[in-house]
């Protein structure tokens, strides 16, 4: 036992296991006392809905008596929407009482027979409700029923020439309303009376035999459906305190006794194991806390003192850059603390090694990366020159500007220009990719494009296009390793026309990017082609757009980066904003537009935005 002592790990897995023992017993009887508190909230949850939908039976069924029974098309029908919703709602009960008696914890808590009784109680409440309905439905109402056959005898006798100055008929027809308004049976009585005295005066009335033999037999037959309809209205009960209505009534209440009864014995039990539970969680808080600060005592004892020698040499070492002359500290410890100090020592041989071969690689590294960023510098020195200086767009346009930033060093956007005899030739391209690889196809453009147009002298937008696809095809060997390299270009030809100075005509053709002109107050735009320079997109044949402008007409060429640019919520310039900024600033001279744009988006791109692609945006006046 004193060998396995000796381990910190050894004794350290024997406190654990003390402590841990201790806890689960609590926590254990902490769980099956929460368990037997959430079987007392199910049933309570149970409960109350059984107790809300009892309610709602009550609620539909007064709704019931006050609309229905005066409803002629319910007794025409036998539908009420109240009764349906009714019954679907008890069929609910029903099964919500069976779930509930066998919820856990009903027999632990005595509900059982208690839930029995409210099921018997609601089965004889079902019947008397169905048994008033069934009356109801009976007695009728209006042409309907009992009282429907009551009416058509009095209207006979009514319709007769012979009675229709009969006192007597009408106060027969007063005493039977004042009976299904009051419900008394001294009206039904009065019914009674009056109908002997109406078949007396009928008796003396100078008709037919025939005649008075047949209204004497309404009398009758009015009489014995009166006195039907009185009877189904007493078994249905002329208040709460008779007939159905007073057994509804009862069974109504024995149902509400018990489910208040049910909450009586829940609300104790949960009372009681609220108290069960607070008492056993404080237990379990109390040795928790004593076990706690006895484990924390060991631990500091066993391990405090030789880690924090050992922590405080490593810090003296880190301090020094883990300088040779500062030894770690000996712990004489044959535990893991020792063992641990032993492997640090080992460790800080090693790093020493380490070091001087890292600080060795690290010089490599920065005399490469020196190289490295002197030759793209120098590569962006050569991209810079490809480039049209700003003496040779001023001396072909009367006013410009251009708006040229790249990502990184090197850039996958250029613009181009050329001017040959009478026709001036603009280009903005934007490459796949930015830094490097964009640069690299960025000059394989431009090279390309001085080909086409000045050594092969192609002159119109659409073909230059053509021949800038297929000569990006070859030069990439696209056809052979099927990657999708390519560029997006707004080209645009402008002519002078000799017989007409004061207009220009303007030709352009785009892949993937527009041209924007500004006239007459009105921004223009015209579309490109949606097929790219390269690659392998589906073939659609690029298109000239020719028109005439105004001299003084503004053009404006752009790759997608300005309206791609996104700010701290990520979300991009855009190009419809882009398009209402230069309608603001078109009627601004270019050089102070220029100005405008960057400030509009360097406002846009405030905070820690990095500038996500190349941005190209030229203007030139006519």
């Amino acid at each position: 036992m004193r060998i396995v002592f000796r381990s910190i790990r050894a004794r350290l897995f024997f406190y654990f296991m003390t402590f841990f023992l201790v806890i689960v017993t609590f926590v254990s009887i902490n769980l099956w006392l929460d368990t037997e508190r959430s079987n007392v909230e199910k049933i309570d949850a149970g409960l109350a809905t059984i107790n809300l939908q009892i309610l709602t039976i009550g609620e539909l069924e007064r709704d019931f008596f006050e609309n229905e029974i005066t409803n002629i098309n319910f007794y025409k029908s036998r539908y009420s929407p109240y009764l349906t919703q009714r019954d679907t709602i008890a069929q609910r009960v029903f099964l919500d009482l069976r779930i509930l008696a066998s919820t856990p914890g009903v027999m632990s808590t005595g509900l059982h027979n208690t839930i029995d009784s409210i099921q018997y109680a609601l089965i004889n409440y079902e019947k008397v409700f169905n048994e008033m309905i069934r009356l109801i439905i009976k007695r009728g109402f209006k042409d309907t029923g009992k009282e429907g056959e009551m009416r058509r005898h009095i209207h006979e006798i009514e319709s007769s020439k012979y009675t229709r100055d009969l006192t007597t008929l009408l106060m027969a027809r007063r005493f039977e309303k004042d009976f299904i308004i009051r419900k008394d049976r001294v009206y039904a009585n009065q019914v009674d009376t009056v109908t002997k005295q109406l078949k007396a005066e009928i008796q003396l009335k100078p008709i037919n035999l025939e005649e008075k033999k047949r209204l004497i037999n309404q009398v009758d037959r009015y009489l014995i459906s009166f006195l039907d309809f009185v009877a189904l209205e007493e078994k249905i009960g002329f208040n709460n305190q008779s007939g159905l209505r007073k057994d509804l009534n009862d069974s109504f209440k024995l149902i509400k006794n018990a489910l208040q009864k049910i909450n009586q014995t829940l609300l104790a039990k949960n009372d009681q194991s609220h108290r069960y539970i607070q008492q056993s969680s404080l237990i379990v808080l109390t040795l928790f806390i004593i076990s706690f600060i006895v484990f924390s005592l060991v631990i500091a004892r066993i391990l405090s003192k030789p880690v924090r020698k050992l922590s405080d040499s490593i810090h003296e070492i880190v301090s020094q850059d883990f300088s040779k002359q500062v030894p770690l500290v000996e712990i004489q410890q044959q535990d893991e603390v020792g063992h641990l100090a032993n492997d640090f020592s080992f460790m800080l041989e090693r790093m020493h090694d380490y070091i001087g071969e890292i600080r060795s690689k690290s010089n490599n590294l920065e005399q490469k990366q020196r190289l490295l960023m002197d030759s793209i510098r120098y590569a962006q020195q050569i991209q810079r020159a490809i480039l049209p200086e700003n003496e040779e767009i001023q001396m072909v346009f009367e006013e410009s500007f251009v708006i040229y930033k790249p990502a990184e060093l090197v850039s996958g956007d250029f613009y181009w220009l050329n001017a040959h005899e009478n026709k001036i030739f603009l280009a903005v391209v934007d490459c796949t990719g930015h830094g490097v690889p964009g640069a690299f196809m960025s000059m394989i453009g431009n090279t390309l494009l001085n080909k086409i147009v000045k050594e092969n002298r192609s002159q119109n937008p659409s073909d230059i296009l053509e021949e800038l696809h297929i000569e990006v095809k070859i030069a990439l060997h696209q056809e052979k390793h099927k990657n999708d390299d390519g560029m997006d270009v707004a080209f645009c030809a402008i002519e002078k026309l000799p017989n007409n100075p004061d207009e220009v005509k303007i030709v352009f053709a785009g892949a993937k990017r527009p041209l924007w002109y500004f006239n007459n107050g009105e921004l223009n735009e015209i579309r490109g082609t949606k097929r790219s320079i390269g690659g392998q997109s589906k073939y659609r044949p690029f298109e000239n757009h020719a028109f005439m402008l105004p001299k003084g007409s503004l053009l404006y060429l752009a790759s997608d980066g300005f309206n791609d640019q996104h700010n701290v919520e990520r979300t991009k310039f855009g190009k419809m904003r882009l398009m209402n900024l230069i309608k603001q600033q078109a009627h601004n001279p270019l050089d102070q537009q220029s100005r405008n744009y960057q400030k509009a988006l360097e406002d846009h791109m405030q905070g820690e935005v990095k500038q996500r692609d190349d941005i190209t945006l030229i203007g030139v006046k006519l």
